[in-house]
């Protein structure tokens, strides 16, 4: 027997965005859904009357289509339930939601040019590095004129509302006027380059604290009532996100996040069909000032096609959606060792980097092998034999297993090869990590 799936039309519509408004009460379908209802949404039921109203149901059908620029198995033109008479104005709206248009990992010069969605990134400049950041490296510059750019047809085509985020690691406390000023985390200050939307750290003389604004425009979020004093090598998140017909449904038309909080914001309106064309600069800082590199480490770049709001998902790295069928990214490390030489414990743990479950996750083995020092044959003593199950791990989540050996025998100066084979979702996802120069 077929089945349906039932919405109500106003909440269903705001989330996916196949359904406008056009009038009042009114609602149309939009080109977008159309398409894809003729293509994959044949069969349609009449459904009895719910809460008064009339409405239809679409079958729903699983394809393989291209989204983000990354193939998956989704459910396309699923359940779309259209109010024939009555839609009620007094439904609950729902936050909005969109695409993912850009990430960009920036931990390598490979990263940096291949894009793992969106268009690749240029490095310009040649001195540069990549050091740790939140996920694996980032990019830092390592003089004056170095910064990474987007195209600028990014910009344009979130001319109208639109969302860039990062991680900072910084390497200072804060920016210094005069010697290393204000740092463009997203723009290019002091450059002669016209910045379209732009995310600046302020340095107490060209701003204060975080703020953000449409250079084109003079359009600029509040500055923060005191100066952003950060953590040396402590990570955080910044974003901005825009929207010039108004952010969750409110007057806030541009808005700057530290950490996931609201930081400041501008209710100023813009004409989106004036916003420069000019590509987007990452990892900048003052031009004019001559220290003005090597303070700060970018990482994770993500830009929406709508004002995100809510940013608690920021500790998993992959920005993508998890859809049917998708599988999970798992990465491992030792993170920790305990016990004697003769009932050593280290614990091996799992990552969960996507925002796919991962199940029945186990580590597969732990081969040692000696690499330094004088000969000695380490024993695993416990678990009696791999695999080790951990069970599952929830999206950004991580779950650890130990393993007990008895490295009697082994001096001091011994040195191993750790390879750590893992895998989870019945065998659909597998890896290894190797670690080398482990003592124990």
């Amino acid at each position: 027997m077929l089945n349906y799936l039932i919405f109500r039309t106003i909440n269903f519509g705001v989330h996916l965005g196949f359904f406008r408004r056009v009038a009042g009460n009114d609602v149309s379908l939009h080109p977008h859904f159309l398409q894809q209802f003729y293509l994959f949404a044949c069969p349609i039921r009449l459904v009895d009357s719910i809460n008064g109203l009339r409405q239809i149901a679409f079958l729903y059908s699983s394809k393989e289509v291209l989204m983000n620029g990354i193939k998956r198995n989704t459910i396309v033109a699923v359940a779309g339930l259209l109010a024939l008479v009555g839609l009620s104005m007094s439904d609950t709206s729902q936050a909005e939601t969109g695409n993912v248009v850009l990430w960009n990992k920036l931990g390598s010069t490979a990263e940096v040019t291949n894009s793992e969605v969106g268009l690749d990134g240029s490095i310009m400049g040649n001195s540069y590095a990549y050091e740790p950041a939140k996920f694996g490296n980032g990019y830092v510059r390592k003089a004056l004129w170095n910064w990474i750019e987007f195209p600028g047809q990014i910009m344009t085509s979130l001319a109208q509302k639109g969302t860039i985020s990062m991680w900072v690691v910084p390497k200072v406390t804060q920016p210094q006027p005069y010697d290393y000023g204000v740092f463009g985390l997203v723009g290019h200050p002091y450059s002669g380059q016209q910045d379209s939307f732009f995310l600046y750290w302020g340095d107490g003389v060209t701003g204060q604290g975080f703020f953000g604004g449409i250079a084109s425009t003079n359009i600029m979020t509040s500055l923060e009532p005191r100066q952003f004093v950060a953590q040396i090598g402590a990570a955080f998140h910044a974003a901005i996100a825009w929207n010039v017909n108004g952010i969750d449904g409110g007057s806030d038309t541009l808005r700057v996040y530290r950490d996931g909080q609201l930081i400041s914001a501008s209710s100023a309106q813009w004409n989106p069909a004036t916003i420069p064309a000019s590509g987007f600069v990452l990892g900048s800082e003052a031009e004019s000032d001559g220290n003005s590199y090597d303070k700060y480490v970018v990482d994770n770049v993500v830009a929406y096609d709508y004002a995100k709001i809510d940013f608690s998902d920021r500790f998993i790295e992959n920005p993508v959606e998890c859809e049917v069928g998708g599988l999970p990214e798992l990465s491992a490390v030792i993170s920790n060792k305990s016990g004697t030489q003769n009932a050593r414990i280290w614990a091996i743990t799992l990552t969960n980097n996507s925002r796919c479950p991962a199940e029945n996750t186990q580590i597969d083995d732990l081969r040692l092998t000696q690499l330094t020092g004088s000969n000695c044959t380490p024993a695993i003593t416990i678990p009696a034999s791999f695999p080790l199950g951990v069970g599952n791990i929830a999206a950004g989540a991580k779950v650890s297993g130990t393993a007990t050996i008895n490295f009697g025998g082994c001096p001091n100066t011994a040195r191993f090869k750790a390879v750590i084979p893992f895998s989870s979702n019945n065998g659909e996802v597998t890896g290894s990590k190797t670690l080398t120069n482990q003592f124990r």
